[in-house]
């Protein structure tokens, strides 16, 4: 269950941004409403690839952490803080994060 979500440097999300789901999960409700568009997609890639290191999305293509990052952001930087386990007693946090080699623009490092 996600309760704490930052967002920097991944598609157009290229300033960070929070996302704190606490007061849905504390009604025991969780959703991601928007328009076409504004990035609600790109919130659950943040999450798989927060847990999983991976996305199905890219993960057939070349250079996939270059293709993930937003064009104008040196790194890329998800930290996800969730419960799990036993009746969702275990918190836990993850953190992903990729930074773009400042010598080469398409050369982006393997992400940790």
């Amino acid at each position: 269950i996600p309760e704490y979500l930052s967002i920097e440097g991944l598609y157009s999300y290229q300033q960070k941004q929070e996302i704190d789901f606490s007061k849905l999960i504390s009604n025991n409700l969780f959703g991601i409403f928007g328009a076409v568009g504004s990035g609600k997609s790109s919130i659950l890639e943040a999450i798989v690839l927060a847990l999983y290191g991976k996305s199905d999305r890219l993960e057939t293509r070349n250079n996939r952490a270059y293709n993930l990052m937003n064009l104008q952001s040196d790194r890329l930087l998800i930290d996800l803080v969730c419960w799990a386990g036993k009746e969702g007693k275990e918190k836990y946090r993850f953190i992903y994060e990729a930074k773009r080699n400042s010598k080469r623009f398409d050369d982006v490092r393997t992400p940790n």
